[in-house]
């Protein structure tokens, strides 16, 4: 039964990650052309960041949720929503409404992600989970091949509503393969009691409001702004504090530094991507289809070192070794990127440079996965994947809302001018930062057993009356 159940689980899992990589490669090529049929483009960067506080709020509920009722309500819940969603920005009549669906879409997004990697650890053997989590990142591949041309095509053909309405069906199909591997599976010895779900989503939503806020007052100038912005990152930290497992934000070993660390690397490596392709169409002159193969190259590189993690021990020295190593290519990676952009570099060394930070990502980000898994116990593996991903979306955000703030005054600057290299290169400097301090962070990785200090904030309720910062 065992066997069968995985064999479900991984043709579910890694279809249902298939179509949300589709989603999230196809709707920046299929967006623009909504907002003009929609005749709306005020709201245009709001369904974009709508989605990010929706997923905030979803990973913060899933966590305690799996961990108290299992992984089927959750994955059917999950399914359910993100499908929807789809439909509802499918068949929008404006774009208020077609940003609502894209919050419902994170929201069925967000718990899908942790119940998918609270599944592996029920259903996934420890010395197989980093072939799976290979598997997970070389379903992001295809899409990141594909994803931008067909919804182009769509686009231009049937119309961009199809490329939401088309995956919806699609997504309920992988949803019910993966509860089809929840029959016969016995959950007793992972569930828990977890604080109210209510206080994890209050500080999520705060953490989310604040986070979206910061998007979109950052690039303004001016020091009403400024305060505001600098009150909603102040903001984002105190809730996010609350959120992840005690100790994450000082980087403590075990659990926390793993944690931090994929806030971080992911941070950086996503809002340099944000950035990228913009520069090479404004800056280089370059088609967004060629503009479009860098990232391409990058997805490539992923996949080929998330292969070789896969046969790394999930845990001990070479696990952390990998997850370190991973850290500090992206790292260097990003400054030489940075530097590709001040000396206006031709686009062939930056596709090389960029491919390499997409092996870095390959090691480090699946590597975060597996360390979490193997430093949880069995009670904790929905709240610890929860944490991952809920620093993963808080990180990017936040990292991606500073890099708009550096970018912001260089491209008021050149006004109707495409910003210059320099601009670029500046705006660079946010996820440098970030992905150095992540690696950093990784090398507080402790080898060995279970982390010291795995507790996530849900399970203190029975010490303390409150949840512990």
């Amino acid at each position: 039964m065992t066997s069968v159940c995985a064999m479900w689980f991984r043709v579910g899992s890694v279809a249902l990650i298939g179509f949300i990589a589709f989603e999230a490669f196809a709707v920046g090529t299929v967006l623009p052309r909504a907002a003009a049929q929609l005749h709306s483009t005020a709201e245009y960067s709001l369904a974009f960041g709508i989605q990010f506080a929706a997923t905030i709020v979803a990973v913060a509920a899933a966590g305690p949720w799996v961990d108290r009722a299992g992984v089927r309500a959750p994955l059917l819940a999950g399914g359910v929503l993100f499908a929807a969603g789809l439909t509802v920005v499918g068949c929008a009549p404006t774009m208020t409404v077609l940003a609502a669906g894209r919050a419902v879409q994170g929201a069925g997004g967000g718990l899908l992600s942790v119940v998918l990697y609270a599944m592996a650890g029920r259903l996934i053997t420890a010395d197989a989970r980093p072939r799976l989590f290979a598997a997970f990142s070389a379903a992001w591949v295809l899409p990141s091949l594909v994803g931008p041309a067909l919804a182009g095509l769509a686009a231009d053909t049937i119309g961009w509503r199809w490329v939401f309405l088309a995956l919806a069906p699609l997504s309920l199909l992988a949803t019910a393969a993966t509860l089809r591997a929840t029959v016969g599976l016995d959950e007793g010895a992972y569930r828990s009691d977890p604080a109210p779900t209510g206080r994890l989503v209050l500080p999520a939503a705060v953490a989310a409001g604040s986070t979206t806020v910061l998007q979109f007052a950052a690039p303004h100038a001016g020091a009403d702004f400024l305060a505001l912005s600098l009150g909603c990152l102040a903001i984002a930290a105190v809730a996010t504090r609350r959120l992840l497992p005690p100790g994450t934000l000082r980087g403590a070993p075990g659990l926390p530094a793993v944690v931090l660390m994929n806030l971080l690397v992911a941070g950086g490596y996503f809002a340099a991507e944000v950035y990228l392709p913009l520069y090479l169409v404004s800056a280089k002159g370059m088609s967004p289809f060629a503009a479009g193969s860098v990232l391409t190259g990058a997805a490539l590189a992923w996949a080929a070192a998330a292969a070789l993690q896969g046969r790394v021990p999930d845990r001990g020295r070479a696990r952390h070794r990998a997850a370190l190593l991973g850290c500090g290519i992206v790292a260097v990676t990003l400054v030489g990127v940075a530097g590709c952009l001040a000396v206006s570099a031709p686009w062939p060394v930056v596709f090389v440079m960029w491919a390499a930070g997409g092996f870095g990502m390959g090691l480090a980000y699946p590597s975060a996965s597996v360390l979490v898994l193997s430093l949880s116990t069995d009670r904790e593996q929905g709240a610890g994947s929860g944490a991952l991903k809920l620093a993963e979306a808080v990180g990017t955000t936040v990292t991606i809302a500073l890099s708009g703030a550096v970018f912001a005054p260089f491209a008021r600057a050149a006004a109707a001018e495409p910003a210059s290299a320099t601009g670029f290169a500046a705006t660079m400097a946010v996820p440098v930062v970030s992905a150095v301090f992540a690696a950093v962070v990784a090398t507080r990785l402790r080898p060995g057993g279970r982390s010291p200090t795995p507790t996530p904030p849900s399970r203190r309720r029975s010490r303390r009356p409150r949840m512990p910062g």
